[in-house]
């Protein structure tokens, strides 16, 4: 039995995975790696191989989509994830200290320092039969799930073909700015219920979420929380002068932006919306969502320090 295994998806990052692929296969033999290699060819190949894989630790190469299925595959198993980023946002390392760079993360994970991180569980359903395109029945995150707007940016960015990186989502912003109308959600909090106009509701396990985007940069990701940034529904000038305040995690206490933690989260809406889990559309046509944390379970190989929140 091999002690790591690779999962690489070659797609990631619009041509990074598979730079990837030819810089892993050279390191893994310099480094004498005790180590299997799989590539994946469609979506959901990374959850059944990391779920079929005998290794202890299961790396992740790929994007923030990649590190989801590859969860999905192994969570409440012994298996370790980890970390080789090479999508466009990348956005699980910057909460598990994970550098950017290959090589250096390749450094973490021989060092093997090991940290137990909350996951988290979303459930959609719909009062449309043609809704929920692209669901599993229960699906587990890491990083963050985003409900209207920056689920509707994440499935602008499928279109985009030509642009990898924070660019990548930035322009899926541009083009979905004046688009996009927002429902009227009612939201239910541990302690509170909501009704009114979002322009968007990101639930956050990590800081990070559009390969630059701090919507929720208090999240600890092994708190035993989850942190929601709501945003009132905005006119597109409002939302440009909150944009550059949300890449520098700066945006609370500008007008129609509230900040709040909960362990468990609902939302509704009579009109269907679109709903992103680690980046990736777990549903379209949505009507109905349930969030709720489960502490402490998924063990990580880590940086020299998990990343604290603001």
């Amino acid at each position: 039995m091999s002690l790591y295994c690779f999962i690489i998806n070659p797609v990631a990052g619009k041509g990074k995975g598979r730079k990837a692929a030819e810089f892993l296969k050279n390191e893994i033999v310099a480094r004498s790696l005790d180590a299997e290699v799989y590539f994946t060819n469609n979506r959901d190949d990374a959850r059944v191989l990391a779920a079929q894989a005998r290794a202890g630790v299961i790396v992740a190469v790929g994007g923030d989509g990649t590190v989801n299925e590859v969860v999905n595959g192994i969570v409440g198993t012994d298996k370790a994830l980890a970390v080789v980023p090479s999508g466009s946002g990348n956005d699980l390392v910057k909460s598990i200290g994970v550098p950017a760079d290959m090589f250096q993360a390749l450094e973490v994970l021989r060092e093997g320092r090991r940290a137990l991180i909350d996951v988290a569980v979303v459930r959609c359903s719909s009062s449309d039969p043609s809704g929920i395109s692209g669901n599993l029945d229960e699906r587990y995150f890491v990083n963050g799930v985003g409900i209207g707007f920056d689920a509707a940016v994440a499935e602008r960015t499928t279109s985009i073909k030509y642009l990898g990186g924070f660019a990548l989502y930035l322009m899926a912003v541009l083009q979905t700015l004046g688009r996009y109308s927002a429902p009227t959600f009612r939201i239910r909090l541990d302690a509170e219920s909501i009704e009114r106009k979002q322009l968007l509701i990101a639930i956050g396990n990590g800081r990070c979420a559009g390969g630059g985007f701090y919507l929720t940069p208090r999240a600890e990701i092994d708190d035993g929380a989850l942190d929601v940034c709501l945003i009132d529904d905005m006119s597109v000038p409002s939302i440009l002068k909150l944009m550059p305040k949300v890449m520098k995690g700066k945006h609370h206490g500008f007008a129609g932006v509230r900040l709040t933690r909960t362990e468990r989260i609902s939302v509704e809406a009579s009109e269907g919306f679109y709903v992103h889990a680690d980046g990736e559309i777990v549903g379209r046509g949505v009507h109905n969502v349930d969030v709720e944390i489960r502490k402490r379970l998924l063990p990580v190989i880590v940086g020299e320090k998990l990343k604290r929140g603001t």
